[in-house]
């Protein structure tokens, strides 16, 4: 049996059977249950565990953990506990080195991460003072760090006609609440769908298996308020509009909350893709209706978009407003032949951090993938962010073919040189076969020394796979890293 920080430290040359009572009586009251629960009035006697109704379990404030705690077991030497990890079935993982640990309490903390499968084991050990024996049975609880539900949309459904017919309930104003779809079903989205200001989450629980969701003319998806959407691919070639576009309508009680006179729509709730494909955006990206909007955090993470749009002003464009800390990172976004774009970021040129109720905005590239983005265009447009020192910028383990015109560090940095807290590292930045790096146009910009001046290699980008033959790309591991597991 294992003792761990949580577990009783008992030592039996140190510490007396009085002792050992005495830390199991302090260990409990301190968990705020009755000193008169652990009383010694339970002798000789074999022990049950807590029920599955005697457990609760719940996440923290700031959801860095799971908080389990069960009802007192009078007479108890302590409890036996395991928690594990069973997102992946095939290979289980103890969490927090919680395995057979013997815990002199009636509550745990462990590290809680999000949507994550977990079991709970617990079993009353026993006590040798009071003579009695530890309990036979084990129970186990399972749990998991998931969004709630509201339900699951059947496959095949209209997606748009659900969502209408099933909306989300006033509660999640304030907290997010999910939409499920099948594993691997397949549905249509016949309209816009405008959330407002309900908090939604519109998923697939089971990442390897993502559901897929075809949109018809004039379909996006709106929303006013912060939204996540996880492990859903999308077939966008038959929509004109934006893929995700703020709502024209926005919510009124969020204005100027702490942007103040400056009157900006404050969405403080992260936008959140993860885990998507989204293919044949033939408008903008992100789009926010050209309303004064200005969303605290966006975050692209492990998604793969194919732009097919040839006339776009901006992939993602905040016209009214502004994003203020922006982060795409182990993602790839590639033009299809004759895509453009006047730029791939665009925002409103008088948003900046202070404006907005912050202190610091940022824009960060981490492991990304880009080709033939806003090619004869601009990578980046928002003076309010250039040239302040207030302004983060982060583009680290890129790699760029054919995209900016051929001045990506220098559009990236809003045209402003030697800016304050600039990152760049390990980067190529390839232009109809010849390197940015290497005519002087970096200077000032990426001083970092350390671009790549070599061909990444794409196995096949007209078709979408970027699977790169670059030996010094694959060395340092950049760009998007499934391009480099695709080669091992």
């Amino acid at each position: 049996m294992k003792r761990n920080h949580f577990s009783l430290r008992r030592k039996a040359r140190m510490l007396s059977a009085f002792a050992v009572g005495a830390l199991l009586l302090s260990s409990c009251a301190q968990d705020g249950f009755e000193d008169e629960s652990w009383r010694s009035d339970v002798t000789n006697t074999t022990l049950s565990s807590p029920t599955s109704e005697d457990i609760t379990i719940e996440a923290s404030a700031d959801g860095a953990q799971t908080v389990i705690s069960w009802s007192v077991v009078r007479g108890a030497g302590g409890y036996i506990c395991t928690v594990t990890d069973v997102t992946d079935t095939n290979n289980p993982t103890i969490v927090d080195d919680i395995q057979d640990s013997l815990i002199d309490r009636c509550q745990i903390a462990v590290t809680r991460e999000v949507d994550h499968n977990y079991t709970f084991s617990i079993r009353t050990a026993g006590n040798d003072e009071l003579n009695n024996t530890e309990a036979a049975e084990t129970t186990l609880v399972t749990f998991n760090s998931f969004t709630t539900a509201i339900g699951t949309i059947p496959e095949g459904s209209d997606i748009t006609e659900y969502i209408n017919s099933n909306p989300m309930p006033d509660d999640a104003i304030t907290t997010e609440m999910a939409y499920d779809l099948v594993a691997g079903g397949e549905y249509t989205m016949s309209g816009s769908i405008d959330f407002g200001n309900k908090r939604v989450q519109l998923r697939t629980t089971d990442p390897n298996n993502p559901a897929t969701v075809t949109l018809t003319a004039n379909a996006s998806i709106s929303t006013s308020t912060g939204m996540s959407i996880k492990n859903v691919n999308f077939n966008c070639s038959a929509s004109t509009d934006p893929f995700i576009a703020y709502s024209e309508t926005p919510d009124e009680s969020i204005l100027g909350v702490i942007s103040g006179t400056q009157a900006y729509y404050d969405i403080q709730q992260s936008l959140l893709l993860e885990n998507c494909q989204i293919t044949g955006v033939n408008n903008y990206f992100i789009y926010d209706n050209n309303v004064k909007y200005c969303l605290g955090t966006a975050i692209i993470n492990d998604c793969v978009v194919q732009l097919t749009g040839a006339e776009v002003s901006g992939v993602i464009r905040f016209q009214g407003g502004f994003i203020n800390n922006l982060t795409i990172e182990n993602s790839t976004f590639y033009g299809t032949e004759g895509a453009d774009a006047n730029y791939f970021v665009q925002y409103n040129n008088s948003g900046r951090c202070d404006r907005g109720g912050y202190t610091t905005n940022s824009i960060t590239y981490s492991n990304c993938t880009f080709y033939n983005v806003a090619n004869s265009g601009q990578w980046g447009n928002y003076n309010g962010f250039a040239g302040r020192n207030t302004s983060y910028w982060n583009m680290t383990n890129c790699i760029f073919v054919n995209c900016g015109n051929n001045q990506i560090p220098r559009r990236f940095l809003g045209g402003r040189q030697g800016c304050d807290n600039r990152n760049f590292s390990n980067n190529t930045y390839m232009f109809d076969g010849a390197f940015e790096s290497t005519d002087g146009t970096v200077a000032g910009y990426d001083d970092s020394g350390t671009a790549i001046e070599s061909d990444p290699g794409f196995a096949d980008p007209a078709n979408g796979n970027f699977s790169i033959s670059g030996s010094t790309q694959a060395q340092l591991g950049t760009g998007d890293p499934r391009w480099l597991q695709a080669n091992q």
